[in-house]
């Protein structure tokens, strides 16, 4: 019985790729929201798998990140591994190695208070030209408001355009703050929820080492 499950789960994880998960990958990385993707696949794939399969890509090629940038922390990165009995039977073991620490950064903050809003989004503008592109990343704890300030939160989706706001719903925002890079669609994100006076949080800039701290304290 067991071993027949064991057939159906790969049957299905086999059946799953084939229809779609190489190209949700691809969308993902094309920054497509998951309703955009979930129209281009030739196959139908639930939801809130799509949902999922984009989360767990954008951690995997850390476009999300669970820990602070900088931190040091070593990542957990799961592995299988084929193996033989004395009868020549094949298995697979699932081990779990931890990959090298990510550099530890100490954070210092450039910015100089009281500037507008405005302002704030033009240092931020030349720190991601400055750093390059993927080495900003911006705090985000949209799955926090989710949960404790509703009307926070649809207050953010309000003031958001249709594609950023189908972005920001398509994502299983944890319940804890998380870090996305700074792409141009979270750019375009950042500009409108701090024109709002709705964004609370801050940036980071990897090369240079640089934190922007924006509102009145980081989103909680």
């Amino acid at each position: 019985m067991r071993e027949n499950e064991y057939f159906q789960q790969a049957l299905a994880n086999f059946t799953y790729e084939v229809a779609g998960g190489g190209a949700i990958r691809h969308l993902t990385e094309a920054g497509y929201t998951v309703k955009q993707i979930m129209e281009q696949l030739d196959f139908p794939v639930p939801y809130e798998k799509v949902r999922r399969a984009v989360w767990e890509h954008l951690v995997r090629t850390r476009g999300v990140l669970l820990e602070e940038p900088g931190s040091g922390t070593r990542k957990e990165k799961a592995v299988y591994v084929r193996e033989y009995d004395k009868y020549g039977k094949c298995s697979f073991r699932r081990v779990v190695r931890e990959e090298e620490a990510s550099r530890e950064i100490h954070w210092r903050e450039p910015l100089e208070r009281d500037l507008s809003p405005e302002q704030v989004l033009s240092v931020v503008r030349a720190k991601v030209q400055e750093n390059g592109d993927g080495n900003a990343y911006v705090s985000c704890s949209f799955g926090i408001l989710r949960q404790k300030e509703p009307h926070r939160y649809r207050s953010c989706l309000q003031c958001l355009e249709e594609r950023q706001r189908e972005y920001l719903e398509g994502l299983p925002w944890e319940n804890r703050e998380v870090y996305h890079r700074l792409d141009l669609c979270m750019m375009e994100i950042l500009e409108k929820l701090c024109t709002a006076g709705l964004y609370q949080g801050r940036c980071y800039f990897l090369v240079t080492g640089d934190t922007i701290k924006i509102g009145q304290g980081d989103m909680e």
